[in-house]
């Protein structure tokens, strides 16, 4: 499909937009991620923080569905609104061809 250059501007804007709300969701949940292995690894056989491990372990899972919904949500290509995949740069939409940076 053929684009005006104002169409075009608009998809680069939004997917400047949209990259930069799944960096801002997706470095805290690594990190997230990263620190509850880490204190998961160290305090296996009790309660972390007074809460058990049951309940922390919901905890992460119901944090990363959460982050997996919101990418799958938010990492589209603006113009055909299909699925950005697993690169957080892309200059261009694999599908559709059209340029995002």
């Amino acid at each position: 499909m053929t684009y005006t250059e104002e169409q075009k501007a608009a998809f680069r804007t939004e997917f400047a937009a949209r990259r930069k709300k799944q960096l801002f969701v997706s470095i805290p949940l690594a990190v997230f991620m990263i620190g509850v292995v880490i204190v998961l690894d160290e305090k296996a056989k009790g309660p972390i923080f007074g809460v058990s491990l049951s309940i922390v372990v919901a905890a992460l899972a119901a944090v990363m569905v959460a982050g997996i919904v919101f990418s799958i949500v938010n990492w589209r290509c603006p113009a055909c609104r299909r699925y950005l995949g697993k690169h957080m740069n892309p200059s261009f939409c694999h599908r559709c061809g059209v340029r995002l940076r």
